[in-house]
């Protein structure tokens, strides 16, 4: 069957022992600091779910899932992701289709049109099934069936696979008094989710600040939903693209001999409090955003009394309310949250500097200095230094 066939056969089957519960809808409007970056508009009702999710974090668009339920279990899913204002003809952004089985989910999916035969396939699975949005923030209108059709016991946690294009392959449930429930991500542990329920099992508020995304969501009466979207639609094409989550970015500089580039991302203040609040004090950070902070020196180099052959490195940070520390460790090309302490070769005094004004994207800089050069770290009010030198 199609994709657009299956859609439709979504939008108008019934289930019958499904068919009899009420009609729910809602809204939910996340944020990061003071930038709303997400809303969510949803219906429930008979066997399916529908919504809408409007993102605002890098290209203004749309997606829209089709859920099908049925005897408490999720049976399909249909998302599509388009642009605000592009041709509803033309190939989507994304496209996944899930049919899910009795211990198997068929999943297709299409970027631009265009199969993504990585993504594509055929998914085992044991126990439970959910079907998510892939995306972030997530659909919260899918997680609050989740809850519904998997209540968490008190004490214990349930592991239900999610077999969909998303990047983890399972969750966990678990409660944590009568009105929380904690959402927990599989291939990322640390991916935590706290999610507030009210007494009629409706999601009031998540927030997913001990994530990387660092996300709060809140369920709203009601939103102008398309207008919004056409909004934010046109403000992008008058000033372009909103800013990204969290910009790549490179710092070069040219220090005798030496050609060193420390590769990293920006993640922006957006209103919050960042060292001691975005960044925990006591510990290790990744010193940026995405993938762990790279340096790469074409000759040798030496921070303090530690020598770095020509070769490539991961920058981390360990700031406190007293001060901080770089530490440099020899694991390199991993995402900024596998740390391996083992791998450090240093760890490292950073000099602290009161800002007169505060930076709103974490910068990194490097410039020559005496016989050497000096490395600068700022964001918000604080700036972070260290010098080097050539061997």
């Amino acid at each position: 069957m199609t994709l657009r066939r299956w859609l439709l056969a979504l939008m108008f089957a019934a289930a019958p022992g499904y068919a009899q519960t009420a009609p729910v809808s809602g809204f939910f409007v996340s944020t990061l600091g003071n930038d709303t970056i997400a809303i969510e508009r949803y219906t429930r009702s008979g066997d399916k779910i529908e919504g809408d999710i409007l993102y605002r974090t890098g290209r203004v668009r749309v997606a829209h899932y089709v859920a099908d339920l049925t005897s408490g279990r999720f049976k399909g899913m249909a998302v599509t992701t388009r642009r605000v204002g592009t041709d509803p003809a033309a190939p989507p952004v994304f496209s996944m289709s899930a049919l899910v089985g009795d211990s198997a989910a068929t999943v297709d999916v299409q970027r631009n049109g265009r199969a993504d035969t990585a993504a594509t396939g055929k998914r085992a699975f044991q126990g439970r099934v959910a079907l998510t949005v892939p995306g972030v923030p997530a659909a919260y209108g899918v997680y609050e069936q989740i809850i519904a059709f998997n209540p968490p016991p008190a004490a214990d946690s349930i592991v239900i696979a999610t077999p969909g294009a998303g990047l983890s392959p399972r969750m966990s449930l678990s409660r944590r008094g009568r009105d929380t429930v904690i959402f927990n991500g599989g291939f990322i542990p640390e991916w935590i989710e706290v999610v507030t329920v009210g007494p009629n099992g409706r999601i009031i508020a998540v927030d997913a600040t001990t994530t990387t995304v660092k996300t709060i969501t809140r369920r709203v009466d009601r939103v102008d939903f398309d207008s919004i979207a056409r909004r934010w639609a046109a403000a992008e094409a008058t000033a372009g693209a909103p800013i990204p989550l969290s910009v790549p970015d490179t710092a070069r500089a040219t220090i005798g001999a030496a050609r060193v580039e420390v590769s990293y991302s920006r993640p922006a203040r957006r209103g919050r409090t960042i060292f001691g609040g975005v960044v925990p004090w006591n510990q290790v950070w990744r010193t940026g955003a995405n993938a762990a902070t790279q340096l790469t020196t074409s000759a040798d180099l030496i921070f303090g009394t530690t020598l770095l052959p020509a070769g490539k490195y991961t920058l981390w940070t360990l700031p406190t309310p007293s001060g901080a520390k770089l530490i440099i460790n020899s694991q390199t090309g991993q995402w900024g949250t596998e740390y391996d302490e083992k791998r450090d070769l240093a760890r490292l005094d950073l000099t602290q500097t009161r800002l007169a004004q505060p930076v709103e994207q974490f910068t990194i800089a490097m410039a020559p200095q005496g016989d050497g050069g000096i490395l600068r770290m700022s964001w918000d009010n604080t700036e972070y230094s260290i010098p080097f030198r050539l061997k």
